[in-house]
């Protein structure tokens, strides 16, 4: 699995950090997901790039989601 970091928001979808270092335009395409303190899953998706940054979109938007938290990228072999 791969997370990323929220780095700034917007009112129809957000922009996050890779923790690992690595093309984003490969995870372009691929789901997203976060988990709140409450244990609730919120799926997304990445439908973009912008420099090192992915752009994630969520709908409906999580709540409570922040700058600074973390998604989760499964990768193949992940087990869901």
């Amino acid at each position: 699995m791969i997370t990323a970091v929220v780095t700034a928001l917007d009112a129809n979808n957000l922009l996050a950090t890779p923790s690992t270092d690595m093309d984003v335009k490969l995870l372009v395409g691929k789901s997203i997901k976060y988990v709140d303190n409450s244990g609730k899953e919120w799926p997304g998706s990445i439908t973009g790039y912008q420099d090192q940054l992915i752009v994630v979109k969520f709908d409906p938007f999580p709540t409570g989601l922040g700058q600074g938290q973390l998604l989760e990228i499964p990768e193949e072999g992940d087990e869901e």
